[in-house]
């Protein structure tokens, strides 16, 4: 992750005690992000989908022309925002980038089991919404997901329509898991 802070404005890669402080800055705010309810699928409501309820990246109700630049996430900002949620609730994500139009994101399986696995899948998607709602221009999220000898095990993918639809009410947890759990592919 601090080579990820690294990239943010403000904080120089060759350290310091201004990188420092800026990059404290940036993880305090970041933090306080993941503690105010962006998280849809994990520790929030899970009786609630409606955009009311949503207090992530973006939640402040304004329409996308109507949003104030300074108020607007850096895609950089939105993957250690990601990287955040994932680390925060036990998921060992590798990398994440944004690739043409697609997220895609590399993180480490430490399941045992379906249900622990489809848990892991459902943090990473509640995270997914989480920044497509803050601003993430990606048409989808590819996963590939590795071994502890980093080898593919497995590949899945979400689409944004289905963050934005999630967002908007017209789909629920249990929708977004139906259209996602389909995708994934043994390496």
């Amino acid at each position: 992750m601090a080579g990820r802070l690294s990239e943010l404005p403000g904080v120089d890669g060759g350290g310091g005690v201004q990188a420092g402080v800026i990059a404290g800055l940036y993880a305090v705010v970041l933090w306080s992000v993941v503690l105010s309810g962006g998280l849809l699928f994990v520790g929030g409501d899970a009786g609630s989908n409606d955009a009311e309820s949503y207090q992530g990246p973006g939640a402040d109700g304004a329409e996308p022309d109507e949003t104030d630049e300074s108020e607007a996430y850096s895609e950089a900002e939105l993957l250690v925002v990601f990287e955040t949620i994932a680390s925060h609730w036990g998921v060992d994500v590798i990398s994440t980038e944004v690739v043409d139009d697609e997220f895609v994101v590399e993180y480490s399986d430490t399941t045992e089991t379906e249900a622990e696995f489809t848990n892991e899948v459902g943090t990473l998607v509640g995270a997914y919404i989480d920044i497509v709602n803050g601003g993430l221009e990606a048409e989808r999220m590819d996963a590939t997901v590795v071994d502890e000898d980093g080898s593919e095990q497995a590949y899945w993918q979400m689409e944004s329509e289905w963050a934005e639809a999630y967002t908007d009410g017209e789909l629920t947890e249990e929708d977004i898991l139906d259209r996602v759990l389909p995708t994934v592919e043994s390496a």
